[in-house]
């Protein structure tokens, strides 16, 4: 593999040039090789790693032909009795840790408000952690990912169809355009029968459900003001989070080409860490998703 950065705002380039690298040479279907592996997570906490890592840590397994999906701190591992093998090289992630500015920082519009509340405002800082792949630890037994499904069956049908139903969302099924209209607060999605598959048609469905997300009672996206193309990579990076968690292919949609040199054109002009907000507002999206399923299930159990 390509040897990278090794700072934390290089980790932060070298996610974009590596997103920008994928667009040029993948064209529409750009999410393919990091999304096949599902979310990736902390091999101990069992929790997702989050935003950008989970394009990251996806393409630095693929890149080095790993079959483990699971990462942890050297610490981690060591205090869990595992031995990372001689000569692995770590791979970093990213987190937002809030901070509270100090009074000597404060604009006078925030000391005003200090004044009021007695609370300082906050900011966030940009840390860096270094993780291991389980295939970098001598004797860690994992379960190799499953290949995300092409075909689906009765099973996998059924459990996505609680999920999709779980959302509450309006679909209709109505003539040959899939999309989203936020003043009706409806998706329109043509019949399943239109579409080369099931799995071609609910991840489509994924990426409009993202959309749905943006109004202001989810996630409010809206208030970013993002442009159009700004918003449909939102719901296609949204929509791929989704795919690796139900564990289904995400199939490209040709009418997202006209997109890519929008993308590629906005993503290379603007500053390494603004790139990173595509990947979090795509993250509140799966929350919500996530956090949603998780409280019908509690209802249903």
């Amino acid at each position: 593999m390509k040897k990278l950065n090794n700072t934390k705002n290089d980790l932060v380039v070298d996610i974009k040039n590596k997103l920008l690298e994928l667009m040029k040479t993948e064209g529409a279907d750009w999410t393919k090789s990091w999304i096949g592996s599902g979310l990736h997570r902390n091999a101990f906490t069992k929790k997702p790693y989050r935003g950008a890592n989970l394009f990251w840590l996806p393409l630095t397994a693929h890149s080095n032909e790993w079959k483990c999906n699971q990462w942890a701190t050297f610490k981690q591992w060591s205090d869990n009795g595992y031995k990372i093998k001689k000569g692995s090289t770590h791979t970093k992630v990213y987190f937002w840790e809030v901070k509270e500015k100090k009074e000597e920082w404060l604009s006078d519009l925030e000391k005003q408000r200090y004044a009021q509340t007695k609370k300082l405002p906050t900011y966030l800082l940009l840390k860096v952690h270094q993780v291991f792949n389980g295939d970098q630890v001598e004797d860690f037994e994992y379960e190799q990912y499953a290949q995300h499904k092409t075909e689906l069956s009765a099973d996998d049908t059924a459990f996505i169809n609680f999920f999709v139903q779980n959302t509450e969302a309006e679909i209709v099924h109505n003539g040959a355009f899939a999309c989203y209209y936020p003043f009706q607060d409806k998706i329109n999605m043509p019949n399943i029968k239109s579409f080369h598959s099931d799995v071609d048609y609910y991840s489509t469905l994924m990426h409009e459900l993202t959309h749905w997300t943006k109004i202001e009672e989810r996630t409010n996206r809206d208030a970013k003001e993002l442009s159009y193309a700004e918003e449909e990579l939102v719901a296609e990076i949204g929509s791929a989070f989704l795919c690796a968690w139900l564990g289904i292919e995400k199939t490209p949609r040709a009418d997202h080409a006209q997109y890519l040199n929008a993308w590629i054109k906005q993503i290379g002009e603007m500053p390494e860490r603004e790139v990173l907000k595509y990947f979090t507002l795509a993250q509140k999206a799966l929350d919500f998703f996530m956090d949603l399923h998780e409280s019908k299930v509690k209802e249903v159990a």
